[in-house]
Parts: structure tokens; C-alpha cells; sequence
């Protein structure tokens, strides 16, 4: 797998309707299977319209456990309801690469988009990382041409 182009832009801040949940590295996806669609049900119950595809955002990690939420982008801020909350993923400067392949080798990704960081002298800003899942596993089932998009905000 060749390495990915990773670039610095400046984004504005995203409103999230989204589910928190402590889980291991190895319970990310069943994690996300289980809290996205209750999401998404949510959301459209509520008439809220999504603005793209499903995120995830690593808010802590840990040596054991790591603290994520699965969410959606919305076209409007909104309420959350029970354990679904309402925020934003944050705006501002950003470094980003676009992973193609499986989810179980985002972590390369994410690793190039560390070394880059430190290479070019920037800084992590609070707020953790996080991942645009743009291609559908339902529409495109051949992981080798799933596309997803990671983010790490940085410091001005």
C-alpha cells in the first residue's frame, strides 16, 4: 500500500448528532454497527436532514479503552434525545488524507497522518480524530475500493 497525500485545510465547524461509547480498538466496527443506525433512525424520525456520510471521532484512547462517537452530520443544529447528543465536529485547521482500502488498515492512515503532523512541525489540537466513511460497504462491497476520509485538527 503506497502511502497517503496528506494536506492541510481549514474547515468550518460540522453540527453531529452522535452516540458515545467506551470500546477496545478490536470493538470499533460492531460499536459503530450498533450506534450509527440508531442515529441515523433518530434523526429521521426527527425530520432532521443529514448533511454526508456517517463519521466516527476517537475522543480519548487509552490503553485499553478508547472513547468514540458514531454519528451523522446534520444540515442544521438540533436536539439530541436520550443517549443521542448534539454537537459539532470542530472547524478550523485540519490535516486530512483520504485512506482507499479496509477499514482494518485505517490505522496506516492514521499513522502517516501522525508522522506528517510532527514532520511539519504542527500540533495535535484538542478534540481527537476522526473518520468520514464516504463509500457505503452496502453499495460497494469490495473493501479494496472503500474511500475514507481522516481528519486530525490542529493548533494555529
Amino acid at each position: 500500500m503506497s502511502s497517503p497525500t496528506v494536506s492541510t485545510r481549514t474547515q468550518d465547524s460540522q453540527p453531529v448528532l452522535f452516540i458515545r461509547r467506551k470500546a477496545r480498538a478490536s470493538e470499533i466496527a460492531p460499536t459503530l454497527g450498533e450506534v450509527l443506525p440508531r442515529v441515523f433512525a433518530h434523526a429521521q424520525a426527527a425530520g432532521i436532514p443529514f448533511a454526508g456520510p456517517p463519521y466516527a471521532r476517537y475522543v480519548t484512547m487509552g490503553r485499553g479503552l478508547m472513547t468514540l462517537e458514531g454519528g451523522m452530520p446534520i444540515a442544521v443544529a438540533a436536539r439530541g434525545e436520550g443517549e443521542i447528543e448534539a454537537g459539532e465536529l470542530p472547524g478550523g485547521l485540519v490535516a486530512t488524507a483520504t485512506h482507499v482500502g479496509p477499514y482494518e488498515t485505517l490505522q496506516d492512515t492514521h499513522a502517516a497522518i501522525e508522522a506528517w503532523i510532527e514532520a511539519e512541525g504542527h500540533e495535535v489540537a484538542e478534540g481527537g480524530p476522526w473518520e468520514v466513511y464516504v463509500t457505503d460497504p452496502g453499495e460497494v462491497p469490495d473493501p479494496r475500493q472503500w474511500r475514507t476520509e481522516v481528519f486530525w485538527p490542529l493548533r494555529r
